[in-house]
């Protein structure tokens, strides 16, 4: 039995990890902005963009229960749309959700993981964080930071028994799709090749990887003596991200803007 903590465990693959690790029989705190009312999933409402609440809610956990064993940084959001058109606040605060939240949270755990006497902190990347989706640039971005940062804190925290890893899943069905952002104004030299490439993205989520995969994957890396700096999820996204590091890196962003981006439709202005 481990004590886990779950940012972002209120909907998609938070919650189906919380579920999973939960029936496994782990201890799993869910943290989310709103209460959850799951059975098992203890709920801890807080926000990850906001470091003194994490810290306090992080350290009542571990006064309970004397250890934090596996930190999941899972919350996220994302925005649609051309980086033209994306407003500064939009892409701001995106960056400060999917990116400073997962440093608030890893900041505010480290001591006590440090106390625990070592853990595992799993953040939750994406495939697109290697395959830069086009007008979902900062959606993209942010995961690449992810990526970078974790490489870093698990140099950096290696000596406490702490290891690091970073979750790419690719497409995987849930309220994500919904729930993004699309930005409050599209102009007109935008227009048709964003709605067409949110379209392509919005069906192949909605035909994507039940988020039980990724939960199974992150249960058998809680598991394991030694995990991986990186973790794909789902196998033909591990042949797009093994492409990605083999092609030529103009060619594999070409092949991904010929999915997405719909280069010929676009209009000189």
């Amino acid at each position: 039995m481990k004590v886990i903590v779950v940012t972002g465990a209120s909907s998609g693959i938070g919650l189906a990890i919380a579920q999973h690790l939960c029936k496994k029989g782990h201890h799993v705190y869910g943290i989310s902005r709103t209460k959850l009312h799951e059975k098992n999933v203890k709920s801890i409402v807080a926000d990850v963009t906001v470091f003194e609440q994490l810290k306090s809610a992080y350290q009542d956990i571990y006064d309970i229960e004397g250890r934090i064993d596996v930190l999941i940084n899972n919350a996220g959001m994302g925005i649609s749309g051309a980086i033209e058109d994306t407003s500064f606040e939009d892409a701001s605060y995106l960056m400060n959700v999917n990116f400073m939240g997962v440093f608030n949270s890893t900041k505010a755990m480290l001591p006590l993981m440090r106390k625990s006497g070592g853990g595992k902190i799993l953040n939750m990347s994406s495939v697109a964080s290697k395959l830069a989706i086009p007008f979902q640039a900062f959606y993209s971005a942010s995961k690449a930071a992810i990526n970078t940062f974790s490489e870093a804190l698990a140099n950096e925290v290696e000596p406490f028994g702490i290891q690091v890893t970073s979750i790419m899943p690719g497409d995987i069905k849930t309220g994500f799709t919904k729930n993004r952002k699309k930005n409050d104004v599209t102009s007109e030299a935008y227009l048709k090749r964003v709605e067409k490439s949110v379209a392509v993205m919005e069906n192949d989520e909605r035909n994507g990887m039940d988020p039980e995969l990724a939960a199974q994957v992150i249960d058998k890396l809680i598991q394991k003596k030694r995990i991986p700096l990186y973790k794909t999820v789902g196998f033909k996204y591990k042949i797009f991200v093994w492409l990605q590091k083999v092609l030529p890196s103009k060619l594999a962003n070409n092949i991904v803007g010929s999915i997405y981006a719909f280069k010929k439709d676009k209009k000189k202005k």
